[in-house]
């Protein structure tokens, strides 16, 4: 709330300097005003108020303004100034802008002026300070010599402790640009041998690793770029990263090659199946019997649809490789879709001679080629011969497939059950289903997780045929893959499936995974005792004698299995494992 204050109320102080006069009235103000003996910049404040320049104050704003215009009509501005030599001119100074004025000196104080700031110190007379030791005035050599000493080692102490700390921060960085490369390059290295081995998901976090630390070189890059393709969907990273190498000078042939072959991979995903066979030409011309190139365009004419001229160029491939796995698949997958547009079916004769063959020696892809060849007898009309090969594809691990690393220059894609499973549904429409059948359908809904209708799928089979080993074996096989072991080992020990071979598999990896080592090294001696050459029987074993702490006996399993199987991944792992304790 504003207090009233009159122009006669002695109410207002100022601090002019560092003196404090007061109180005044608006009118004493003025006064001092006019006479200079206080200036515009001085500071005033009512009692209960703060301190404010005179010229910012609201109350004298208007008295100031006054004061100004009076100052300027005063002809005491205009002054004549005589120059000896009998030389005389006039000189009008202009008026002075109050608000650009220095401090005003205090006048002397007068009866109508109170100082009421606080007394200053008076000096002291030098013959009134009591005798004693003197200590020198700065002027005397001795203490501007100890000064220039003092100074002198402070300086010397400021840069010994700068250098210090320099030299600190330089070891500091260094030692960690040392280890920051030394992890680089062993990353780097690692995503390498990874990827020479097979191991292409620890290839790509390793490498991942690298790359957040620098960025690779170009060699490395191009190294690793397949695997970006492949295994991290990175198509056109990848690609531009091998076109690079392609126009790089002195690349060796094969290394051109693997080069096309990548780039071609990435176009294939990308679905631009022209480019891809324009440059798997290119590999093929620098070399003619390139088995991954040959195979690239045999599933290029697949996804092109042009059924006729895929199996043609896979069965170009079988007759350079018999053995080829992923060829007999594909010719397999080729007469499948020939069969929908012709009636002369004896074609499948030797396809299913082929398959026959390959179930007897592949251990990759078993479950998906015994579906073609239910598919093929069925086509046929061979119940049969179908039946049994039911019986064959229930008697299989499922989703054993992704346990096994693959090329990085072949789109292996087109092997996975995404474009399998169509032709489990066609065959299983085509048929009065059987409990087994039933199974076979269900484990097919598995591979693609359509789980709850694999359920129940298996939910019928297992009311028509409870004690069919094979039904009660794809049951436990859906309740392992659900998480509920011990449901899948109640039933996995019932004495109907104590002669399966895949019912030691199943038990065998539950066990494994619940560490169980006893439980394990029963189901995967009994695999074993079955084919000494099954790679997850070795694997299995292998697991055992490592837990015992039997690394010599883990190294043996390990190499035989990989003997058998080289592409078995959790073989490689426990490798892997061995090499780097």
């Amino acid at each position: 709330m504003a207090v009233e204050v009159s122009n006669t109320d002695k109410v207002w102080l100022i601090k002019s300097s560092t003196r404090v006069l007061g109180p005044f009235s608006v009118e004493e103000v003025t006064t001092l005003l006019k006479t200079r003996q206080i200036s515009i910049i001085d500071e005033i404040r009512l009692p209960v108020g703060r301190w404010s320049y005179i010229r910012e104050n609201q109350r004298f704003m208007d008295i100031i303004r006054a004061i100004r215009e009076e100052q300027d009509n005063s002809p005491e501005n205009t002054m004549t100034q005589s120059i000896p030599h009998n030389t005389s001119f006039t000189k009008t100074e202009p008026t002075v802008d109050r608000e650009d004025q220095t401090l005003t000196p205090v006048p002397p104080v007068q009866s109508q002026m109170k100082d009421i700031s606080a007394a200053t110190e008076r000096p002291v007379a030098k013959s009134a300070i009591p005798g004693g030791v003197s200590y020198g005035t700065a002027n005397d050599a001795r203490v501007q010599g100890k000064i220039r000493q003092q100074s002198n080692a402070l300086r010397w102490a400021v840069m010994g402790i700068a250098a210090v700390v320099a030299l600190g921060i330089y070891v500091t960085l260094g030692n960690r640009q040392t280890a920051t490369s030394g992890n680089y390059d062993e990353l780097v290295s690692q995503a390498i041998r990874y990827k020479s081995v097979g191991l292409y998901d620890r290839s790509l976090r390793a490498y991942k690793a690298a790359s957040m630390i620098k960025e690779p070189d170009l060699d490395t890059q191009i190294q690793m770029a397949p695997v970006l393709i492949s295994e991290d969907r990175q198509t056109l990273q990848g690609r531009r990263v091998l076109e690079k190498a392609i126009v790089q000078e002195n690349r060796q042939r094969g290394d051109l090659v693997d080069a096309y072959l990548g780039i071609a991979v990435s176009y294939m995903m990308d679905g631009d199946l022209k480019e891809a066979e324009n440059t798997l030409q290119k590999a093929i011309g620098h070399e003619p019997f390139n088995i991954s190139a040959r195979l690239n365009l045999a599933i290029v004419e697949m996804k092109k649809g042009n059924y006729h001229e895929a199996m043609r160029k896979f069965e170009n491939v079988l007759s350079k490789e018999p053995g080829n796995t992923m060829a007999i698949y594909g010719r397999s997958m080729a007469a499948m879709e020939v069969a929908k547009t012709t009636s002369d079916l004896s074609y499948l004769k030797n396809v299913v001679t082929d398959l026959q063959h390959a179930l007897n020696k592949a251990y990759w892809l078993r479950q998906e080629l015994s579906l073609f060849l239910i598919y093929s007898y069925n086509l046929m009309g061979d119940v049969d011969a179908m039946n049994q090969a039911i019986v064959k594809f229930l008697s299989e691990t499922p989703g054993t497939s992704g346990q096994y690393t693959h090329s990085l220059n072949v789109d292996w894609r087109f092997t996975q059950w995404d474009y399998l499973e169509k032709y489990c549904s066609e065959v299983y429409a085509r048929s009065i289903p059987s409990a087994e059948f039933k199974a076979v359908r269900a484990i097919c809904l598995m591979e693609i997780n359509r789980d709850t209708d694999a359920d129940k799928l298996l939910q019928e089979a297992i009311s028509e045929g409870p004690k069919d080993p094979y039904v009660l074996a794809a049951q436990a096989a859906y309740l392992k893959k659900m998480g509920r072991a011990p449901e899948a080992l109640a039933i996995l020990k019932m004495p109907e499936l104590t002669s399966l071979n895949v019912r030691d598999r199943l038990m065998g990896d539950i066990c494994m995974a619940n560490h169980d080592v006893n439980c394990a090294q029963g189901a995967f001696t009994r695999v074993y005792e079955k084919n000494t050459s099954s790679g997850p029987a070795l694997y299995g074993l292998a697991w055992v004698v490592l837990k015992r702490k039997d690394r010599n006996a883990a190294s043996n399993y390990t190499r035989a299995g990989l003997q058998a199987e080289p592409t078995f991944i959790p073989l490689l792992e426990m490798r892997d494992q061995l090499e780097a304790d």
